[in-house]
Order: structure tokens, then C-alpha cells, then sequence
């Protein structure tokens, strides 16, 4: 049994756009279908894009493993509680999200403290901000 390699779309697309253009490529209803809810796609992104620039998506997870994945950091962390919630705490513990550092797309960690005035520690569960992108862009990588 031999694999085949799945094209990329945008691979693809762009190969039906460039053999289009100099009428080589016959159009049919099809063709026409797929070109048609691509253009609908590609400009509704664009326009979500212009809205909310660096749109971001924020997972939740425990113990590493994904739990969830949301747009705003308010639903991230009501998620991250509920999951914290099905496990016992100690009666007068209290919660906080704590951010690794100042800036606004830091992941954060989810503590725990009290009851006692001593007693702290960081749960499993973690937000981390996973920013999605539009276009690839090769310079942009480090």
C-alpha cells in the first residue's frame, strides 16, 4: 500500500488561480463553486482580521493537556475554574490566576491559596495565548 501526500489548499488554489489567468485551465460549475466560496472565505477572514487584529486563541490546560480553547481570557479561565472545582480543595481555600509576567498575552497559572497564611501552590492548570495568524510569513519566525 503506497501514502499519498494531501496538497495544501492554498497550494492548490493557487495553482487553479495561475492556470486560470492565461486560460488554461477550462472553468467549469465546480470550479467556478470552489473559487466562488473561497473569495467568501478569504474575505471574511480579512475583514475578522481588520476587526480584531491578532486575534488570539487562549487554551486551557491540565497537566499540559489541552481541556479547551476560547477567544476571550474571561471564558479561558471560568473553564480552567469549573475543571478546578471537580477536585477537592481544602474549606477556606481560595483562587487567583496568576500571569507569568506583566505583559497582556502572558500565560497564567491558576493558584490556590489558604487556608492557612502559608499555605500557596500553583495548580495544573494553565492559560496559554496562541496568537492566529492570517498569512504565513517566513520572516516573521525566529
Amino acid at each position: 500500500m503506497t501514502s499519498t501526500t494531501v496538497p495544501d489548499p492554498a497550494t492548490v488554489l493557487a495553482d487553479i488561480r495561475r492556470r486560470l489567468a492565461p486560460g488554461t485551465l477550462p472553468l467549469t460549475v465546480q470550479l467556478l463553486q470552489v473559487l466562488g466560496a473561497t473569495m467568501v472565505t478569504e474575505a471574511r477572514l480579512a475583514a475578522a482580521e481588520a476587526v480584531f487584529p491578532g486575534i488570539t486563541h487562549l487554551t486551557v490546560t491540565r497537566q499540559g493537556l489541552p481541556l479547551a480553547t476560547y477567544t476571550t481570557r474571561e471564558a479561558a479561565r471560568a473553564k480552567g475554574e469549573a475543571a478546578l472545582k471537580r477536585c477537592p480543595l481544602p474549606e477556606g481555600a481560595r483562587t487567583t490566576w496568576a500571569p507569568d509576567n506583566g505583559d497582556e498575552h502572558a500565560p497564567e497559572d491558576l493558584m490556590t491559596y489558604g487556608p492557612g497564611p502559608d499555605d500557596e501552590s500553583v495548580t495544573s492548570i494553565r492559560i496559554t495565548v496562541q496568537p492566529v495568524l492570517v498569512d504565513y510569513d517566513p520572516e516573521a519566525e525566529g
